[in-house]
């Protein structure tokens, strides 16, 4: 019996799969290029019982075979989060932003948050640690 994993999970798909563009639904071949491989972290949101259904919120849906997936720890952030960019001793300019991509990045082991402030994107990536999320327009604060 397969042990399927327990959805929503993120993860991201570094290597090609080995059975090439016929790993994906016919209808989202044309939209893998430049998103597989690649570092962006996907949440898989079910399984069909033939493809997982993988997005990147508001930015692109992919149905998937069972491929190889690296696994990694969901932090509470999610692209199209508003976000409060912490000082860190002063190492960050504190602002209000918004989470515009998510890289793993496979040499420091951890989720590289890309972020943009009043539309325009910040050079830096920053890590969950430098971010405090705020709540969203249809979401009560805790």
């Amino acid at each position: 019996m397969i042990n399927w994993p327990q959805l929503p999970d993120y993860g991201v798909y570094s290597v090609w799969p080995q059975e090439g563009i016929e790993a994906f639904h016919p209808e989202d071949r044309s939209k893998v290029e430049d998103w597989v491989p690649s570092e962006h972290i996907f949440e898989r949101t079910e399984f069909d019982g033939e493809y997982y259904h993988v997005r990147i919120p508001n930015v692109i849906t992919l149905r998937v075979k069972p491929i190889l997936w690296l696994p990694v720890s969901f932090e509470g952030l999610r692209v199209g989060d508003q976000v409060e960019v912490l000082a860190n001793n002063l190492q960050n300019d504190p602002m209000i932003a918004t989470i515009i991509a998510m890289r793993y990045s496979t040499v420091r082991k951890v989720i590289e948050y890309s972020i943009e402030h009043l539309g325009m994107q910040i050079e830096k990536s920053f890590v969950a640690s430098e971010l405090v999320r705020l709540p969203g327009p249809l979401e009560p604060p805790e």
